[in-house]
């Protein structure tokens, strides 16, 4: 990362979690776009891991959209504590989307692995009633993962398709 990059977040003096013009937060743009490093800084300076954009999704929803397996890690493993952890895992945007949702839309098998071992619900229901295993293609290996989490969920044989 730039020297000039660390000048800015040091000598910024207002909020790390003020929204910025377009109503996201540092975080959210640098979990959106990957940028790993970015991530680290902010988080390193405080930036919380539970502030909402205009659209009511956290940090981790644009990491898990992005299928950023390692920002998503950064991001749980930087929760204070195991409430926080679940809070962040059953938050929904202003679509009623989870974090898990974003993953699955995107089949990114990393983060989909991830959020379920971190303890996401794959049985969890979006705003039109969707679980995560509604939104992958049929016969996928995401779609094979989502529906093996639901059947441990649910102490029997499950299958979306």
């Amino acid at each position: 990362m730039k020297l000039s990059t660390w000048t800015a977040v040091d000598n910024f003096d207002g909020s790390i979690d003020e929204p910025l013009e377009d109503g996201d937060t540092a975080l959210h743009i640098t979990c959106l776009y990957g940028h790993l490093s970015c991530v680290e800084l902010l988080l390193e300076r405080g930036a919380s891991v539970e502030v909402k954009d205009e659209d009511g999704a956290i940090p981790l929803h644009d990491a898990c959209a992005g299928g950023y397996t390692e920002i998503a890690r950064l991001l749980i493993n930087n929760a204070p504590d195991a409430e926080c952890v679940k809070r962040m895992l059953d938050t929904f945007d202003e679509e009623g989307d989870a974090p898990l949702h974003h993953a699955a839309r995107g089949e990114h098998l990393d983060v989909i692995r991830l959020l379920i071992a971190s303890g996401a619900s794959a049985c969890r229901t979006n705003l039109l009633g969707r679980t995560p295993s509604e939104l992958v293609e049929p016969e996928s290996e995401a779609c094979r993962i989502l529906d093996e989490a639901i059947s441990a969920e649910i102490g029997r044989p499950y299958r979306s398709s």
